[in-house]
């Protein structure tokens, strides 16, 4: 593979997500597979258990409805941001195994969830 041929999906991306291929690597890596996915859980929820300790303690305080509302919303920022963050991360991880999506998928899924995360930091502030 050229370098060129890690910035896209590669021609047999469907496959990846195939119960065949879950096989295959069952057989091929055994007992470091599951190793494998019980990592790449940890790291998807490790992104969002950060962001709930950068969180402001008010911002999941229900004292007013705007409080409430806006909690909410910079939860589901985070959330969303921070399994993006996850994501990327584990597209990176996924390259022990040979699967991996391509640079794009990562550095979207990287700087997207960055910049909902900050959003969500940013409505958390204006909780009261």
């Amino acid at each position: 593979m050229k370098f060129n041929d890690y910035w896209n999906l590669p021609k047999n991306v469907k496959n990846y997500f195939s119960p065949k291929q879950e096989k295959y690597l069952k057989e091929k890596y055994g007992k470091l597979y599951t190793l494998h996915t019980i990592l790449s859980i940890v790291i998807v929820l490790m992104p969002f258990i950060i962001y709930l300790c950068i969180a402001p303690s008010n911002a999941f305080n229900p004292t007013t409805q705007s409080g409430n509302t806006l909690g909410a919303i910079g939860g589901i920022l985070g959330l969303i941001g921070s399994v993006s963050i996850g994501v990327g991360i584990v597209n990176c991880f996924m390259a022990l195994i040979k699967q991996y999506l391509g640079h794009w998928v990562t550095l979207i899924a990287i700087i997207g969830g960055v910049i909902l995360d900050i959003l969500g930091i940013f409505v958390f502030t204006l909780v009261k």
